[in-house]
């Protein structure tokens, strides 16, 4: 008899985020997926966005680092390679073919540069789920804790591809600084789960001077090589 096969796909995507005072994030997503060896041969990826345009027409990178990478609760290799404007982490090892089925993988990395400051509340704004996967997703969640001492102000989600306005998901309040969003749909290929958590000021810190200093470098390294190489250049042959 031959075996009917499933389609791949990701049955559960759970996103914890841990927002620390100095507003550096850290993450930890659950992956849970059925594979048949189709896509899903070695492990799978999860691309992750690092460099954007801001509202000023500014170029901002954010930090990314992995921390750890497990498939069924056992440390998975993994790998790191940059793609445009992002970072992509393979999970999996190139010489090991997946047994079809179900599997679980947890991915955990931090971030920087990830809340926004404004001048009545402060606000997450998360792509929990990204939206670069070929498969569809049958439920997602987001879990998003704030520091001790924020007060949450206002949420709001959206599923759907990159600029959908679609809510099929819906807020769960935990306690005055944790929130949790789920999906009420499956999500389709390239869809994913945002969410938008305002708060309370003064819970995170806001970056000083010396970091606002590292930030602009971090953002034109490329104008800085450059600007330094002039000045060699220039004081080479004065």
């Amino acid at each position: 008899i031959t075996p009917a096969f499933a389609e791949e796909r990701i049955t559960d995507y759970a996103s914890d985020v841990t927002v620390a005072q100095t507003g550096a994030l850290t993450v930890t997503e659950t992956i849970s997926v059925i594979a048949e060896n189709d896509e899903i041969r070695h492990g799978i990826f999860r691309d992750f966005p690092t460099t954007y345009t801001d509202k000023n027409g500014r170029k901002v990178h954010v930090g990314f680092d992995v921390l750890s990478a497990t498939r069924d609760g056992h440390a998975e290799p993994y790998s790191v390679e940059s793609i445009d404007a992002g970072e992509r982490v393979k999970i999996g090892d190139a010489d090991v073919i997946v047994e079809p089925g179900p599997h679980t993988y947890t991915l955990t990395y931090a971030t920087d540069r990830q809340i926004g400051f404004f001048a009545d509340q402060d606000e997450l704004y998360w792509n929990a789920t990204g939206n670069f996967w070929d498969f569809p997703i049958d439920h997602a969640e987001a879990t998003i804790r704030l520091p001790v001492g924020a007060t949450i102000r206002q949420s709001a989600f959206y599923t759907g591809v990159a600029g959908s306005i679609t809510r099929n998901a819906r807020a769960e309040m935990i306690n005055g600084h944790e929130i949790r969003f789920v999906t009420t749909h499956s999500l389709g290929m390239k869809e994913g789960l945002t969410v938008a958590v305002g708060f309370s000021k003064g819970a995170v810190l806001p970056p000083t001077k010396t970091e606002l200093r590292e930030q602009f470098i971090r953002d034109n390294a490329g104008t800085v090589v450059a600007m330094a190489g002039a000045l060699i250049l220039l004081i080479y042959f004065t």
